[in-house]
């Protein structure tokens, strides 16, 4: 239907209902292939619909986003598609992996212990989730496994697909810094 790239790409664009399906069409398999191929370097477990989410999103903010207007070099196209596919799945993992460990269980109240009571407990609970909020997210995840879970390096690393000395250096400088801060504010 649409020999050119030039003019498929122009055309979604303009929001053409039918050249955005021609899009999808010609371009899906790529999509899919990029995010797959980058979470198993990466070392991420995912399913079917791990990826068909992720290509969906892709499909979508470049739809809802006008993002066809960004690439310069239409003739790229599928270098420009792949790098988004690719950083899109990683993004997408993480936030999983986040949202996973962000449930129910981390931060439980009954997980921390303070020898000056409930009060006091639930105190140090809100002084701890405050004082991690501006760290990295893969560091705030190390922390709580390390803090919360009582996890070891070793099942830190297993876990996030991540050397050991990479979990140990992190929990290492991200505990010295939590306790400089509340040390600081008397806690």
């Amino acid at each position: 239907m649409f020999d050119d790239v030039h003019e498929l790409i122009e055309r979604c664009i303009k929001r053409e209902e039918n050249a955005w399906l021609e899009f999808i069409r010609r371009f899906s398999g790529l999509v899919y292939y990029s995010a797959r191929e980058r979470l198993a370097r990466n070392g991420f477990r995912f399913n079917g619909e791990d990826i068909q989410d992720i290509a969906q999103d892709v499909f979508a903010e470049m739809w809802e986003k006008s993002r066809l207007s960004e690439v310069r070099d239409r003739h790229k196209i599928k270098a420009w598609l792949s790098i988004v596919s690719q950083t899109r799945a990683l993004n997408y993992m993480r936030k999983k992996k986040e949202r996973l460990l962000a449930g129910d269980e981390l931060f439980k109240v009954e997980n921390i212990v303070s020898d000056d009571g409930e009060a006091n407990r639930l105190e140090l609970a809100e002084e701890l989730e405050t004082a991690i909020e501006p760290f990295e997210p893969r560091e705030k995840i190390i922390l709580k496994l390390n803090i919360i879970h009582a996890k070891t390096h070793k099942e830190i690393a297993e876990f996030m697909k991540i050397p050991i000395n990479t979990v140990s250096t992190i929990i290492s400088r991200k505990k010295e810094q939590l306790r400089k801060l509340l040390r600081k504010e008397g806690i």
